[in-house]
């Protein structure tokens, strides 16, 4: 019988046909980087409007652990793990906008739970990924987030300026990193097509040798 550790971190055919949602990957990225930009280029943003564009980032990332979770339970794969990541972001967006008048304390415990389950769920889910899809790019951005979470469980007494370029770093840093493992699996989804139209092609259609 397989292991916990065996069954969370042992690459799979399943997992391997991430490739094929690189899109996805690529939007979870692109959103990371647009709530970091407007992080960066908002020097007075309050507390109320980067609450709301948090949850709006965290609806984006649930959107990405959908579709594998779908995609997973319909070929009868592990599923479960991305279901409950969505779960998480969707809660978290859910308390954001629902609470919107939440105080400093709690938006930064909010957001070491949130930190520390991505990054777990990153980590966890890069090593069930073949390295020529791009392993070691999930594993930064799963790192990225866990250095997020560290730094604000050191710094208790954060003020909400400090609070905003942390979170932009850690969106830019995380979301440069998605999208380029979103390239790197684009590559590979494009190799992988070619090589089954190759092997689909009739013989007589296959080019003759002089």
């Amino acid at each position: 019988m397989a292991t916990l550790h065996q069954r969370l971190f042992t690459p799979d055919a399943g997992t391997a046909r991430i490739a094929n949602l690189w899109w996805a990957m690529a939007l979870r990225g692109a959103g990371a980087v647009v709530l970091g930009t407007l992080a960066l280029l908002w020097p007075d943003i309050t507390l109320l409007v980067l609450v709301f564009l948090f949850a709006a980032y965290c609806v984006v990332d649930a959107v990405f652990s959908i579709v594998l979770a779908v995609r997973g339970a319909r070929r009868h794969e592990r599923w479960w793990w991305p279901a409950l990541h969505a779960l998480v972001a969707l809660g978290a967006a859910a308390a954001a906008v629902l609470y919107p008048g939440i105080t400093l304390i709690v938006f930064v415990a909010m957001l070491v739970a949130w930190a520390l389950f991505t990054g777990v769920f990153s980590i966890a889910a890069a090593f069930r990924l073949d390295r020529a899809h791009g392993r070691w790019w999930y594993v930064a951005s799963g790192v990225v987030a866990l250095i997020l979470a560290a730094l604000l469980i050191a710094v208790p007494g954060i003020g909400l300026l400090t609070l905003t370029w942390m979170v932009a770093f850690q969106a830019l840093m995380s979301g440069s990193l998605l999208l380029g493992l979103a390239f790197r699996l684009r590559m590979k989804s494009a190799a992988a097509a070619g090589e089954v139209s190759g092997l689909n092609q009739h013989p007589e259609d296959q080019p003759k040798a002089a």
